[in-house]
C-alpha cells in the first residue's frame, strides 16, 4: 500500500532519497502500522529512541488523515496522509 508521508524538523533526513519539500510516497505491506512506518523511516534509529517513545516520552505529534494520533499501533491505510511534526516549544 502506499502512505503519503510528510516529516518536520531534523526528521526529513530520514526521507527517502530523491524526496523533496519533506514529503515522500512509501510503499508498505498491508496492515502496516504506525509504528511500522517509522521503523521503515529509521526514525526510530535517527532519534536513538523506542518506536514507542516517539509520541509519549519525546512530544512528537502524529497526524493521520488529518487527526492526531497517539497510538503507533494504529494500522495504516493504503492512501494514508500522514504528518510527524516536532514537539510544540515556547514560552
Amino acid at each position: 500500500m502506499q502512505i503519503e508521508v510528510h516529516l518536520f524538523s531534523i526528521l526529513r533526513d530520514c526521507l527517502p532519497p530523491g524526496s523533496s519539500g519533506g514529503s515522500a510516497s512509501v510503499t508498505l505491506l498491508e496492515g502496516a502500522t504506525l509504528a511500522d512506518l517509522v521503523r521503515h523511516l529509521g526514525i526510530d534509529r535517527y532519534l536513538r529512541c523506542q518506536v514507542l517513545e516517539l509520541t509519549t516520552e519525546l512530544g512528537w505529534q502524529v497526524m493521520v488523515a488529518g487527526k492526531f494520533e497517539l497510538d503507533l499501533d494504529r494500522p495504516l491505510r493504503d492512501g494514508d496522509k500522514v504528518h510527524i511534526f516536532p514537539p510544540v516549544s515556547g514560552g
